[in-house]
C-alpha cells in the first residue's frame, strides 16, 4: 500500500510539467539619438598620425626673378586645393603662419643661406594677404553650409633680385579653427 501513495503524486505532477510552456510577450524602449555638433573637417588633404598635408604651391623654375610670378595651391590628392566642410552655421576660420623662414612679416623660401621672397593671398587678384593676424594678413573667416568649400592660396614671387641658383623651400602652418 505504501507504494501506491507514491506513485498517486508522482502521477499527479506530470500534467503540470505539461503546461509549463505559455506564450507571452515583453516590451520595452529602445532609445535613439544624434548630436550634430559643430565641427570641420579637411577634404582633398592628407594625414598620417602626426602630420596633415593641405597640398603645395610650386612656382616653377625661372632663370630670373624680374617679373611677378603668380601660382596657387594644388591639392594633396586629386583636385585643385584642400576643402573646409563644416557643419551649418559654423563659424570658421583659416590661419597660416609666417613659415619657417620669415622674417619679421616676410615670407621667404630659403637655400642654404639665400632666400626668395614670396606672399600668400586669399584671392586671386593677390590684394588680401593671408596671414594669421600677426604676420600682416587676416586669416581667412568663413560660415560652414554643411558641403565643401574650396580653399585655394594664391602665391606670388614679386620682383627682386635674383639669388643663387638652387631650390628654394617653405612650410607654412595651416590652422583651422572653429
Amino acid at each position: 500500500m505504501k507504494r501506491r501513495f507514491l506513485l498517486l503524486p508522482a502521477v499527479l505532477l506530470v500534467p503540470m510539467a505539461l503546461n509549463v510552456e505559455a506564450a507571452g510577450t515583453v516590451q520595452g524602449q529602445l532609445g535613439i539619438q544624434i548630436i550634430i555638433g559643430a565641427g570641420c573637417t579637411v577634404n582633398n588633404g592628407t594625414s598620417n598620425a602626426t602630420t596633415n598635408n593641405f597640398g603645395s604651391i610650386t612656382f616653377g623654375s625661372y632663370p630670373s626673378l624680374a617679373n611677378n610670378i603668380d601660382a596657387q595651391s594644388v591639392g594633396a590628392t586629386a583636385g585643385s586645393s584642400f576643402g573646409i566642410e563644416c557643419a551649418n552655421a559654423t563659424n570658421y576660420s583659416v590661419a597660416l603662419n609666417s613659415g619657417l623662414n620669415s622674417t619679421g612679416t616676410q615670407r621667404r623660401m630659403a637655400s642654404g643661406g639665400n632666400y626668395v621672397l614670396y606672399n600668400l593671398y586669399q584671392d586671386a587678384a593677390r590684394s588680401t594677404p593671408w596671414g594669421n593676424g600677426t604676420n600682416g594678413g587676416t586669416a581667412l573667416a568663413g560660415v560652414g553650409n554643411g558641403a565643401n568649400q574650396d580653399m585655394v592660396v594664391y602665391g606670388r614671387v614679386p620682383n627682386q633680385t635674383t639669388p643663387a641658383t638652387g631650390t628654394y623651400t617653405d612650410t607654412v602652418q595651416v590652422t583651422i579653427t572653429w
